[in-house]
């Protein structure tokens, strides 16, 4: 006799009320006869479950057994079906079973307004075979090893205690406790590679903060002020909340957010092109301008006409044209300081100005100390430590490793 069998038949009876032998037979393909060994073994098991013989008969259950629903308001039965409906798409085929239980029981169809597809456009099974690994991880508490791709670009392997998945604007992210940074770190599933669970099981009580915190906590964070042409519109709304966003005369748009100030943040402000202009703080807009610059010198060519650089020059609409205000030359491109006089520029070979180095940096052609970039920000952190009080050395260091790759000097390595 299957078990499975047995409930398939209750919730049968609880979805239609009503239904007879021949019709069970069917649905479950087997005999009328075990049909009715089943009905007399759920009785045994003291459901109140009955047959009715004759023309207009069946087997039923008794009313009282449907009154158990009762304990669920309208307003909650349908809250729960949407629950199990909106979970992922990998996690709701085993659920599947539970939805049409608790369907019949309610006696609502299930919900078919909302789904969650892991998956990126074009792709199915990988993404959805990832999440499987995590939530497999999670709820087994099985230690998991992968490659992550951070925002400066390096992958490093990782061995994590995953706590939970966490969906966040517009990404999933992994929760838990690094072993190898001996702390809590938040993870982008879409970056984590060569995922594998491992035997491992592990007893700690993990508890990772909440993956954002307060706005102004967030590690290596910046509020910043931006500026939108009208045409972003469908991705101003996208990608920020309403309360941010203020809608501007001309049909601009004024975003006031705070973000983490990495690697990750010159790309995503690239990716709006000419149609923003970053309004403060001004470190910022001024590095963008430079990296800007860079990107364009790199595909201009050094054969390029110089005929687009001066009609945009010449437009009328300054935000097409603000990173073009900026000189590379504010920067040593070693040490990053700001060059402000021309008495700091360091000196070529032939004693004319260095057009990229400062003086402590560069002399006579060539540079004063054999160094790697890591070294460089060592010998420059304490300095820029002195001169911000309000950052951390931690926040230093990061935020320089964020900014020096972008410097001539260790672009060449």
């Amino acid at each position: 006799m299957s078990a499975g069998r047995l409930f398939g038949i209750y919730y049968y009876l609880l979805d239609r009320r009503q239904a007879t032998a021949p019709e069970l037979a069917r649905r479950f393909e087997v005999s009328v006869r075990t049909i009715y060994r089943d009905i007399d073994a759920l009785s045994a098991a003291g459901l109140p479950v009955y047959a009715t013989p004759g023309s207009g008969g069946g087997i039923a259950l008794l009313d009282r057994c449907i009154l158990d629903r009762a304990a669920f308001s309208d307003e909650e039965q349908a809250q729960l079906l949407t629950a199990l409906q909106s979970l992922p798409e990998t996690v709701r085929s085993g659920a599947q079973g539970t939805l049409e239980k608790l369907s019949a029981l309610f006696r609502q169809r299930p919900p078919d307004w909302l789904q969650v597809d892991l998956s990126h456009w074009g792709t199915s099974g990988p993404d959805h075979d990832k999440f499987q690994q995590l939530r497999r991880a999670v709820l087994e508490r099985r230690v998991i090893a992968f490659s992550y791709v951070s925002t400066a670009g390096r992958c490093e392997a990782r061995t994590v205690l995953p706590a939970r998945l966490v969906f966040k604007g517009q990404s999933w992210y992994l929760q838990g406790f690094c072993r190898i940074r001996g702390a809590y770190r938040t993870f982008k599933i879409s970056r984590m590679l060569h995922l594998t669970v491992e035997e491992e099981h592990f007893d700690q009580t993990l508890a990772p903060p909440p993956i954002d915190g307060n706005p102004g906590s967030l590690p290596f964070s910046i509020t910043v002020v931006l500026s939108f042409a009208p045409r972003m519109a469908y991705r101003v709304y996208d990608e920020f909340d309403d309360s941010c966003i203020t809608l501007q005369e001309d049909g601009s748009f004024l975003v006031q957010v705070t973000l983490p100030e990495d690697q990750w943040l010159y790309g995503y402000l690239l990716s709006f092109g000419a149609a923003v202009e970053v309004l403060s703080p001004p470190d910022l807009r001024r590095r963008l301008g430079l990296l800007a610059r860079e990107i364009w010198r790199g595909c201009a060519g050094p054969d390029s006409s110089c005929q687009v650089c001066c009609d945009k020059i010449g437009s009328s609409n300054p935000k097409e044209v603000s990173f073009m205000q900026f000189n590379p030359n504010d920067f040593c491109q070693s040490c990053g300081m700001p060059i402000t006089d021309p008495a700091l520029h360091g000196s070529e070979a032939d004693g004319s100005a260095s057009p990229h180095y400062c003086k402590y940096c560069y002399q006579n052609g060539a540079f004063t100390g054999d160094m790697t970039m890591e070294e460089m920000i060592d010998f420059c952190m304490p300095i820029m430590v002195r001169e911000h009080p309000e950052l951390t050395a931690e926040q230093v260091r990061a935020q320089m490793g964020q900014f020096f790759p972008m410097l001539l000097r260790w672009r060449t390595k």
